[in-house]
This record gives C-alpha cells, structure tokens and sequence, in this order.
C-alpha cells in the first residue's frame, strides 16, 4: 500500500496549527472557582437530590451537580466568569438565575426555589425525530409541494425516505444536511445539486419537515428526585454547536493525559482540556473531497498519544501524533467496492487498526503498510447488506463486530482470517451497536432497538441480555471499566449515561443535563475510571461525567 508521510509544505502548515493549539493551552488556567448554595421547594423546605444546572454561555460549557442533605449543592473546578443557574427536581424547576459572577479561586453564593411546573416530559426518541415505535404510522411518500420531484429524484439517491422523513429539524440543521450530502455526492462521483435545486431542497424540508416542539432542555430529566448512588456526580458539557452547527462530533476518545477528543464531521479533530476545559481544533490535511463533504469517521488514541480516524471521502486513514502535532496519510486502495470511512475503529494490542464498514471488517498492518478486508459468509453467499458497526477484540485476540442489519454477531481470528457469525437469540429486533470487553476478554454489546446490554462469552459463544432500568432507553455504546469489573452503557434515547456491575446486578443512571444530548459513543478516561466521557452527534455537546468520592 501506498504510505506516504506529510508532504514539507503541509508539515509547516499544521505545525502553525500545532503552535496556536499549545498557545491556547498556555493561555488557559485550571478551573478552580465555585459557586454553592441550597436548593429549596416552593414552601422554602431544603430539596435532596435535585439537578443544579451552571451555564457559562462565554465558555460554551454547562455543568449540572446534584443537591445534598439539607439541600446543599457544590459546583466546583469551575473556571471564572458569569453563570446562569437553574434548579431541577421532582416535577418543579426555578426560574434561570441573573447571572452569577465568580472571580478565579473564589466562591459564589446562590440558592434556588422549585416554584415552577417542569415541562412536559419528552418521548424518549432519536433527536429531532418521531419515536421509532411511532414510525410505523409515518407515511414514507413525499408530501406535495415545491421541491418534491427534487427530493423524490436526488436525495434517494443513496437512500431511500425513510432516512429522513420521521425528522423534524429546523431549517440550520437542515441547511447543513444538505451541504453536507451535496459534499458527499460530489466525493463519490454524482452529479452535484446546483446552488438554486440546493435552495429549494432546503426549502422543501425544512418546511415539511419541521420542528414539531418548542425545545425544553429540561424535559428529559427525571421526575423524581435522585437517591442513593445516583446523588453522587458531576457532569461536565462543551457545546462545539455555538460555533458551528454541522461539528457533529460522532465520536470521543481520550488521550493519555485524560483529555477528550472528537472526530467532528466538518473534517477537524476537536480537543478538550479536562483540567481547563479548553477547546482547541486541528483541521486535518486536505483532501481531494470538498471541505463540505468531509466526514471524519470514530477516532482511536493508543497509549502513546497516536490518534488514528478514518476519512472516508477522501479515501484514507489519518494517524495524529497528539504529542508532536503530526499527521501520517494511508491511501486506502483504489479496486476496494467503498471509501474508507466506517462506523467503528479499535487498535489490537498487536498493533493492527480495525474498522468496520461496507458490511466487512478492514484491517491495516501497521507495520507492512496494507490493508486486508474480511467479508462475512452471509454476505458473500447473498450480497445483501449485513451492516457494520461496533468492534473489539476479545480475549483470544479475536476481533468482533457487529452486524447491525442481520442482528447477528461476526467474528474473525486475524491469523487465519476465518470468519464466523452468530445470531442474536432475541426476538425481535436488537439492533447491535457499539462494544468493548471487560478484563477476562469477554465482549459487551449495547443492543440499540431492543434497549439491552448483551455480554458474549468469547469462549462458549453464549449470549446473555441485561435490562436497564430506563425502558427505551437506546443502549448505544460500551465502555468498560476493567479495574473494577464495571460495565458502562450510553442510552442514547433517554439521555443518560448508566454503570452495570456484573457481580452483584446492580444498575446505576446519570442523567445528563439537555435534552436530545445525543450520547453516542462513551470510552471511560484511562487515569480516572470514575470519568466517562461521551459525544453527542446532533447536539453538538461533548463531556464527561465524574462519579464522585462516595460512590
């Protein structure tokens, strides 16, 4: 294969990037101010267990800690500046506080009254769109109207309606879609929409489909207020939205030093700082696809700091060296039937990098420069689509994966390349997304449409469910913490992020503060097992949830 290394003028460019990167760093002090006070009821008696949200719109950063005894809330580790604050908790909220300043290494006071109705509660659904048990009722035809014979025509060219009738998004959202298809198309070869069908694609959409809501940040909070362990954390939120509504940031992996990073879908990788709470962006090296149709892919970083991502429109792989600011670009070869893009990456402790896509595993020997590809048998017998998704390498070194449109599991040994596959003893659909494996190599899986988790016994083959709490809830992406034997799952449909101990069963929920966060994919923190940090597509929020001393 071809591997070649950043081209002299390239490297100038990004280590200019690299420069204003570790200013920005230097620039940004730890965060060690605080603000506390007492959440009470409408009466004036102390709340338990309610959510204290801390919004600094300059900072782009949210923070939601939970009251105490006596109705106590401490948010601290934040950085300086203004903070609107609100009170959420057993059906009640405050109003939003003016907003509270906080000098560096101060402390403010505030307290909150729950004198006010919560909203109403939101379906637990996939953001912006109808719940997937309602979808059944939505009609998959086109409505009538300026623009349809265009969307009817164009738009399915690569899908069909029903990839995007059930959304209801407003017009912003939709404007970038379309950019971001229009890029698409044009990386992949189709003819390109023209700046006037560009227009009245949008909109035709945006009109017919619309938000159906006002949007209430609050309405995915419980309704009760929280007990035992659940008291006991932190959340922490940067909104990369404010900035650019398209970021989209698919995918979190954190560095050595314990710092989240994102693939963002407008072709940068985005950072950060746990301690600061910084947020620095590295655009990656051009490309032959346009800046609109660049579509990073999920993004891993081994223990040394190297940072691998696919880029599939422009048909390569990227490794970063997060310590020296580097890029290296692996071409991906020209007779493969797709780009390299996929869903989902691991790195095998031999060295290997894998992914998924295509309806197959990819591999790519770091050492020889090439790839290999490994279709499953179902999908050679047939050719029809099997689906791709999650990935990890179980205890024998195996790689698994998940075919998400068969509800089977695959796996291939890497020194025969054997491939086998097994289905998924549920009935119904499961809809395996995202997984990992727990310290004796067996594979956990979060079971999307059937709302599980599912661990696979890498030895024996079995497979075992186990249900959340929440209903509905979207189990998406699994994180393990190996140390401690516990299992972490994001529930993308309800907006939480819970723990699961195998040995005694027990099931731990953290809510995050928005709704339709959009809580993809979670990968625990490798110096504290206590954070786990996690992307939200849609929303554009990235962050981490702290378990605190106690728990």
């Amino acid at each position: 294969m071809n591997w070649k290394p950043m081209r002299p003028a390239m490297k100038m460019i990004f280590a200019c990037a690299l420069l204003f990167f570790m200013g920005r760093m230097a620039r940004a002090a730890e965060s060690s101010s605080t603000i506390e006070g007492v959440v009470q009821d409408a009466s004036g008696k102390p709340v338990a267990g309610a959510f204290v949200k801390l919004k600094n719109n300059e900072r782009h950063l949210e923070f939601m800690v939970i009251s105490q005894a006596q109705g106590r809330y401490t948010a601290g580790n934040l950085p300086a500046g203004q903070y609107v604050v609100q009170g959420v908790g057993g059906g009640y909220q405050s109003k939003a506080s003016a907003p509270v300043t906080v000098a560096e290494g101060k402390s403010s006071k505030l307290d909150v009254s729950l004198a006010e109705r919560q909203g109403v509660a939101l379906p637990r659904a996939w953001p912006m769109k109808t719940p997937e048990a309602l979808m059944v009722m939505v009609s998959k035809d086109l409505p009538e109207g300026d623009g349809k014979k265009l969307v009817a025509a164009r738009c399915t060219t690569c899908h069909d309606t029903k990839m995007f009738v059930g959304f209801h998004m407003p017009r912003d959202r939709w404007t970038f879609t379309v950019r971001r298809m229009r890029g698409r198309m044009v990386a992949a070869h189709i003819r390109d929409l023209t700046e006037d069908e560009g227009k009245l694609a949008i909109d035709y959409l945006s009109s017919n489909f619309g938000p159906v809501r006002q949007a209430d940040l609050n309405s995915r909070l419980p309704r009760t207020l929280l007990e035992g362990k659940a008291l006991h954390y932190r959340a922490v939120q940067y909104d990369i939205s404010d900035s650019d509504v398209g970021a989209e940031p698919h995918d979190v992996a954190v560095d050595p030093r314990g710092n989240g990073w994102v693939s963002e879908r407008t072709g940068k990788l985005g950072r950060l700082d746990a301690k600061t709470l910084e947020f620095t962006e590295v655009p990656i090296p051009p490309g032959p696809a346009p800046a609109n149709g660049q579509v990073l892919g999920n993004l891993q970083i081994d223990a040394k700091g190297q940072l691998w991502v696919p880029d599939g429109p422009n048909y390569r792989w990227l490794e970063y060296d997060i310590n020296a600011g580097k890029f290296a670009v692996y071409d991906w070869p020209k007779d493969v039937r797709a780009d390299a893009g996929g869903n989902s990456m691991v790195i095998h402790p031999n060295g290997q990098i894998w992914e998924t896509g295509a309806n197959q595993a990819r591999m790519l020997n770091t050492a020889t420069k090439e790839f290999k590809f490994y279709d499953t048998p179902s999908y050679l017998a047939t050719q029809k689509a099997t689906g791709a998704y999650g990935i990890t390498v179980a205890g024998d070194g195996s790689v698994w994966w998940a075919e998400d449109a068969a509800d089977r599991m695959a796996r291939v040994d890497p020194v025969t390349g054997k491939v086998e596959e097994f289905k998924i003893p549920f009935d119904g659909l499961a809809y395996p997304r995202r997984m990992s494996h727990d310290a004796r190599g067996d594979v956990w899986v979060g079971l999307w449409n059937a709302g599980l988790l599912m661990k696979v016994d890498y030895e024996t083959k079995q497979m075992a469910f186990f249900a959340p709490p929440t209903e509905t809830n979207g189990a998406y992406s699994v994180t393990v913490d190996r140390k401690n034997n516990l299992i972490w799952v994001s529930e993308q449909q309800a907006d939480k992020i819970a723990r699961y101990n195998p040995k005694t069963g027990e099931w731990v929920e953290f809510p995050l503060p928005d709704s339709e966060s959009d809580p993809r994919r979670i990968e625990i923190d490798p110096n504290n097992p206590n954070r786990i940090w996690w992307s939200g597509n849609l929303s554009g929020y990235m962050g981490f949830i702290e378990v605190l001393s106690g728990n």
